[in-house]
C-alpha cells in the first residue's frame, strides 16, 4: 500500500495524540523498514509475501534517477526468481560475457570469464539500477501489508523492552510517531539510524575521487559493447556497457581537480574526449562524484534494531558486489524478521544475520580491493610486472572460478544451522538449482517447484522416515515441507515428488554425505542427516562455533603478492 500524496489523509502530528505512546505494547506494525533503496524493497517484499506488516519510510518521494550498481549475478536473479520477477527484470537487461583490462594502446593484459555457477540463471548481467528497481518496487504493491510511506523522514527512535517508538516527519513536515517491534535499517552509507543508534564504522576511505558520467548511445564505437578497465597509471578508466543502450564511464580526478572543475556538460565531454567519445556517440544523462569507501561496522545490530547493505558496510565498486551485497543481507534478515514476528523464533536468531553475512561481504571487498589493484596501480615496477605476467596468468584452467564469486563461496560457517559446516558437510551452504521435473511430467526450475519457505528433502526416501517425531514437527511448525528426491528411472506420482533427471541434486547431496537435508527460505542448508535433523536453537550455533574462516579465494591475493614479491628491486 502506497501512503497518500502530500495534503490527502495526513498522518498523525505529534501535536495530536498519537496511535500509540511510548512504551506501550500496542504496535503500529511488527516491522519497519528505514530506507527503500533495493535492500529495503527486498526485504520488505519477502516480508510482504509472509503477511508480516511493515511500515516503510523512504525520505525520496520518487525513485532515484541516476544508475549506481552496474551488474547483478545469478545469487541476486534467485532472490528475484523467488519474488516471480526474474524473467521480468532480466527483459531490461543483457548478460555479462568478461571483464577485461586493457592499456590504451589496446593490449589486453587480462581478461576473467564467467562460468556457470548452477544456480539457474546466467552467471551475471548489465543491468540498468532504475529500470530494475521500478520493476521490483512494482511487485511490491502487491502486499496489502506493506504499507509505504514515500517522501516521509526518520527523525529519531526510542528503544524499550518491548519495541522502537520511531518518530518521523511526512511529506508536508508535519511530525507523527508510530510503533513497531523491530526496525531494519537500509538507509545507506549515510544512514540516520546508525547514527541514532550512535555505532560507527571504522576503515579508511580513500583519498581518490571519482568522476561519473552515464550516457547513452547514439552511435556505435569499436567494442562499445565491451566492459573494460582501462588500466593507466594517470588515468584509469573503468568503461561499462550498461543495458538498454546505456553507458557508463568512471574517470579519476587529478592532483588538483575538484568536483567543480566539471560542472558542465562541455568541461564533462572534454574528459570524455580524451578516450574517442564525442558527442556523435553518447547524449549525456547526468554525472556525479564519488569516493571509494573501504568501511564498516563491528556491530549490526543494537537490540531491536539491525543495519544491513550500505548502513553496514561500504566496498569499493571493482568486483559489482555492493548493491548486491545489501539485497543478500536484506534477504537474509528479512526470513528472520518475519519468523520473529510470527512468534515461531526467539528474536535471538536476528544476531545470526551479521554472523552470517558479514564473512561474505568481507570476501566481497577484499576481492574489489584485489581487483582495484589491477585497475589503479601506479607503481611502474609492478605496472610493468601486471602487463607482463598477466596475459599469461589470464589463461591458467579455472582462474574465473578461482578469482570471481561462485555457488562454492556462497556459504558461512557460523549462523542458524544444527551442527557445524565443514569442508566436507552440506550445513551453510547454498544448493544448487537444476532442472527437475514434477511428477505430471511437467518442467520446472527447482525453486519453482518447491515453492517459497522451509524444505526437507530425502534422496530416495520420505524424509519423515529419517526423522524422529519431535523433528518433523518442528519443521513442519515452521512451516516446511517434506519432499521425496528420485532419479528419472523411479515410478511416482505423488505430488511431494521431484524428479531429478540430470543427477545434480543426487552428486551434490552425495558429496556431502547427506541422504536429507533442510533447506531455508534462502535455500542455504539448515541441517542434514549425519550432523543432526533438530531446529536449530534461535541463536543457531553461535554459542559454540569458532570464529569463521575467509572463503575468500587465496588465487587473486596471491598473485597480487607475487607481482610485490617479484618485483625487481
Amino acid at each position: 500500500m502506497i501512503h497518500p500524496v502530500p495534503g490527502q489523509n495526513r498522518t498523525p502530528s505529534m501535536t495530536q495524540e498519537p496511535t500509540t505512546s511510548y512504551g506501550s505494547t500496542a504496535f503500529d506494525a511488527d516491522v519497519a523498514i528505514i530506507g527503500y533503496g533495493p535492500a529495503g524493497v527486498t526485504a520488505a517484499t519477502y516480508l510482504g509475501m509472509q503477511g508480516v506488516s511493515v511500515i516503510v519510510l523512504e525520505k525520496d518521494a520518487d525513485l532515484y534517477s541516476r544508475a549506481r550498481a552496474v551488474t547483478v549475478n545469478d545469487w541476486t536473479m534467485r532472490i528475484f526468481q523467488d519474488f516471480g520477477i526474474d524473467d521480468v527484470v532480466k527483459r531490461d537487461m543483457d548478460i555479462a560475457r568478461a571483464l577485461t583490462w586493457k592499456t590504451y594502446d589496446k593490449k589486453v593484459i587480462f581478461r576473467l570469464g564467467f562460468t556457470d555457477g548452477g544456480l539457474g540463471h546466467a552467471p551475471s548481467y548489465m543491468i540498468y539500477q532504475p529500470d530494475m528497481e521500478r520493476e521490483i518496487r512494482r511487485n511490491a504493491e502487491r502486499f496489502d501489508s506493506i504499507d509505504l510511506r514515500l517522501g516521509h523522514s526518520f527523525t529519531g527512535m526510542t528503544q524499550d523492552a518491548d519495541g522502537v517508538t520511531i518518530t518521523a516527519q511526512d511529506a508536508d513536515g508535519a511530525d507523527y510517531r508510530f510503533r513497531v517491534r523491530n526496525v531494519l535499517g537500509t538507509d545507506g552509507g549515510g544512514s540516520k539510524v546508525r547514527k541514532e543508534l550512535g555505532f560507527n564504522m571504522i576503515g579508511q576511505t580513500r583519498p581518490r575521487r571519482w568522476l561519473v558520467i552515464d550516457g547513452e548511445v547514439t552511435k556505435w564505437w569499436p567494442e562499445c559493447n565491451e566492459l573494460v578497465f582501462w588500466s593507466d597509471p594517470e588515468r584509469p578508466v573503468v568503461d561499462i556497457p550498461l543495458a538498454k543502450g546505456n553507458h557508463r564511464w568512471e574517470i579519476p580526478l587529478q592532483e588538483g581537480e575538484k568536483d567543480s572543475d566539471f560542472d558542465s556538460e562541455e568541461k564533462v565531454w572534454a574528459r570524455l574526449k580524451m578516450l574517442g567519445i564525442d558527442e556523435s556517440n553518447a547524449r549525456l544523462k547526468g554525472w556525479a562524484f564519488y569516493s571509494h569507501h573501504l568501511r564498516h561496522l563491528e556491530a549490526w545490530r543494537g537490540r531491536h534494531v539491525t543495519l544491513v547493505g550500505d548502513a553496514a558496510h561500504l566496498m569499493p565498486p571493482w568486483a559489482g558486489q555492493g548493491m548486491q551485497s545489501a539485497i543478500r543481507d536484506a534477504q537474509n534478515a528479512a526470513w528472520k524478521y518475519a519468523l520473529v514476528a510470527k512468534g515461531l523464533v526467539g528474536e535471538d536468531i536476528l544476531d545470526t544475520i551479521q554472523s552470517e553475512r558479514s564473512p561474505h561481504v568481507e570476501m566481497m571487498t577484499e576481492m574489489a580491493k584485489q581487483l582495484g589493484f589491477l585497475i589503479e596501480g601506479d607503481d611502474p615496477i609492478l605496472i610493468k610486472l601486471r602487463n607482463t605476467l598477466g596475459p599469461y596468468v589470464m589463461h591458467l584452467p579455472g582462474l574465473s572460478k578461482k578469482m570471481l564469486p561462485t555457488t562454492a563461496t556462497n556459504r558461512f560457517e557460523v549462523g542458524w544451522v544444527t551442527g557445524l559446516p565443514q569442508k566436507n558437510n552440506a550445513l551453510g551452504r547454498m544448493i544448487p538449482q537444476p532442472e527437475v521435473y514434477a511428477t505430471s511430467g511437467i518442467i520446472h526450475r527447482l525453486d519453482d517447484l518447491l515453492g517459497q519457505g522451509f524444505v526437507v528433502l530425502g534422496l530416495d526416501t520420505d524424509p519423515r522416515e529419517a526423522m524422529t517425531p519431535d523433528q518433523v514437527s518442528g519443521w513442519e511448525r515452521l512451516g516446511a515441507r517434506m519432499v521425496t528426491v528420485v532419479a528419472s528411472g523411479d515410478s511416482r506420482s505423488d505430488a511431494d515428488t521431484i524428479v531429478d533427471h540430470t543427477g545434480t541434486l543426487r552428486r551434490w547431496m552425495t558429496k556431502y554425505g547427506a541422504k536429507v537435508i533442510v533447506l531455508r527460505p534462502d535455500r542455504f542448508v539448515a541441517a542434514a542427516d549425519p550432523t543432526g535433523l533438530d531446529v536449530p536453537p534461535a541463536r543457531g550455533n553461535l554459542e559454540y562455533a569458532a570464529e569463521p574462516t575467509s572463503a575468500f579465494p587465496q588465487n587473486l591475493r596471491e598473485f597480487a603478492r607475487s607481482l610485490r614479491a617479484n618485483a625487481p628491486v
